[in-house]
């Protein structure tokens, strides 16, 4: 009778637990929907059930939205033409051949990406209102894949800033080097100064402004420490995503945030570096919160040569040219090489343009041959409409992933299918 009786308050205690644990689920659920200011990062159930007993995370505070910035940049971007305008002057134009591209599609949500290296913590999540996947940043160093730089190349990464204006502490600084790590490539160790080349850019952050510098090192001694460069009014970026773009042509160097030009250093790059590694920091808030998450890297290879290949050999083809996640919405930062193309363009008088529309193969054959047809429309549109090229030299068509230039089964391979021809007709 004693077994019996000790059997079926056991099971009242266990379908009582189990209550009180779905009452939380729906409480932190509950939460999750009326978060607002917060930052929210979807993970799976096992995630979120890891959350309840202390092993996982569901979210990162984010408080920037509280006091108005990332609303107030939502409705600047969405005003017509205003962020186009913005980058009228920004001239950073990508590698032609993509060399790396990663934006973690291929990763596990909540795993550290494979193909990197690291001393510390970082994990790959989903964040609210951006597409795609991020690499959020713990703390410690992190390793990008190893692949051989020649003396031209560009990089380009888009970076979530988690600051809040809000905050009283101070805010964490952003860094991330170019490495010639040869041997040690495959692993970290707090000896990087002792590497033969680096580039090691810094940012720090304030409430009026973002301070960066540059310091170069060739054959292990300083070979350029550049001023500190103050970016006034930067803390509207605070809560939103930057783009990041540099561009080394031998010993020149240039770097972008957004469409600010940074630098433009002529002799700041090592001549001998055989450049093969990035390396990015991450920290946390004073609150604990992770402040940065990285996505979208892109490394290219040489300088394109548009009006060669357009105008004499009667082909020029770009996977330069970005556009946002399964939409024909170009990207700001895309503005640079039309601008060049438009240029080209204008040179021969009277010349007649096909802008032909690629896609990767992830959805089905239908949807992406209207959407390339769409990309390529809209590249017209920015060529005619900001640039005035005449709307009768320029016809336009899509091909959808008929006709794939790399592997569909990696994300490198992807993003160079996801291209833009110009055909000379």
């Amino acid at each position: 009778m004693f077994k019996k009786l000790f059997l079926v308050v056991l099971v009242i205690q266990a379908m009582t637990l189990s209550a009180r644990s779905q009452g939380f689920l729906k409480r932190l659920g509950e939460k999750a929907a009326n978060a607002g200011s917060d930052l929210l990062i979807k993970k799976s159930t096992q995630k979120a059930e890891k959350a309840i007993d202390g092993n996982g995370s569901t979210k990162a505070k984010k408080d920037a939205a509280q006091d108005g910035t990332k609303g107030e940049k939502a409705s600047e971007s969405s005003k017509s033409g205003k962020l186009a305008a913005s980058y009228t002057k920004f001239d950073f134009i990508p590698g032609e051949k993509t060399l790396l591209y990663d934006n973690f599609e291929q990763d596990v949500i909540g795993e550290f990406p494979l193909k990197w290296f690291t001393t510390g913590s970082a994990e790959i999540v989903k964040l609210d209102g951006q597409q795609g996947k991020w690499l959020q940043f713990n703390s410690g160093q992190f390793l990008s894949p190893t692949i051989k730089l020649p003396e031209n190349f560009t990089v380009e990464f888009d970076v979530f800033l988690n600051l809040s204006l809000n905050s009283s502490a101070v805010f964490p600084g952003f860094q991330f080097e170019v490495f010639d790590r040869g041997d040690r490539a495959k692993r970290l160790d707090v000896y990087n100064y002792a590497l033969k080349n680096i580039l090691y850019f810094s940012t720090s952050f304030s409430r009026e402004k973002a301070t960066v510098s540059l310091d170069s090192r060739e054959n292990a001694k300083q070979k350029l420490k550049s001023d500190k460069i103050f970016l006034t009014g930067f803390q509207s970026n605070y809560g939103s995503v930057i783009h990041v773009a540099i561009a080394i042509q031998k010993e020149r160097l240039r770097l972008w945030y957004n469409a600010d030009k940074v630098l433009d250093v002529p002799t700041a790059v090592a001549t001998a570096a055989n450049f093969n590694q990035l390396l990015f920091s991450g920290a946390k808030t004073k609150e604990g919160y992770p402040a940065f998450y990285l996505s979208n890297l892109r490394i290219g290879a040489g300088q394109p040569d548009t009006r060669s290949k357009l105008l004499e050999q009667g082909r020029f083809v770009t996977n330069g040219i970005l556009f946002d996640t399964n939409s024909d919405k170009i990207k700001p930062e895309s503005f640079g090489l039309i601008k060049e193309i438009a240029a080209a363009i204008k040179e021969s008088s009277g010349i007649k343009i096909k802008i032909v529309g690629h896609t990767d193969n992830e959805g089905s054959e239908e949807t992406n041959l209207a959407l390339s047809k769409k990309r390529a429309a809209s590249v017209k549109k920015v060529l005619t409409e900001e640039f005035g090229i005449d709307d009768g030299q320029i016809v336009t068509d899509g091909k959808g992933a008929s006709e794939p230039v790399g592997s569909n089964s990696t994300a490198s391979g992807k993003a160079e299918n996801r291209r833009v021809e110009f055909v000379k007709i």
